[in-house]
């Protein structure tokens, strides 16, 4: 897969980047199409996850995880928090003892879910370095909230990963 993954450079990834730059700056006339939020969001996710994992590998650490799920009526999700343990081992990152998490479904905001607070947290002291999640909604259905979290986590050290990526559609 190589595709550019970087967020609002200076420098065109690649060569369709410096042609629609020079249209933008020469042809001002033509119509212009604005990037899919979606994509955008994928793309930033992506970057702030290679990026923490390649200072990981730098210094020799194996990343540490925890698991996140959403819940219906309070069953617990163990098929999802086994796909994403499946997810991580699959990578060699390192879940420990008791990092499972998770919240209600009906809970949407992200500061009203204890779950994943806790995570924050936990990724705040040092004590985790990432999150999987199944899909994007359970980070947060509102793509601006998405958006705040992955900033969240980027600052401090942390990143999420998705079992089902944002281009995804899970059947």
């Amino acid at each position: 897969m190589s595709q550019s993954t970087t967020r609002a450079s200076r420098a065109p990834a690649d060569w369709m980047d410096r042609d629609n730059d020079r249209n933008r700056a020469f042809r001002p006339d033509l119509p212009r199409v604005a990037p899919d939020r979606n994509i955008q969001l994928m793309r930033l996710r992506r970057e702030q996850m290679e990026r923490r994992l390649a200072a990981l590998r730098a210094s020799g650490r194996v990343p540490r995880i925890a698991l996140y799920a959403r819940t219906v009526n309070g069953q617990t999700p163990a098929r999802s928090l086994t796909a994403a343990r499946g997810f991580a081992e699959s990578r060699a990152w390192q879940v420990g003892r008791e990092q499972e998490f998770t919240d209600c479904l009906s809970l949407s905001t992200a500061e009203d879910r204890l779950g994943w607070l806790q995570m924050k947290q936990r990724i705040a002291s040092g004590f985790i370095d990432g999150i999987v999640a199944i899909t994007r909604p359970d980070v947060s259905p509102q793509l601006s909230e998405y958006e705040h979290e992955l900033d969240w986590l980027a600052w401090h050290g942390g990143f999420v990963a998705l079992v089902h990526p944002e281009n995804v559609v899970p059947q």
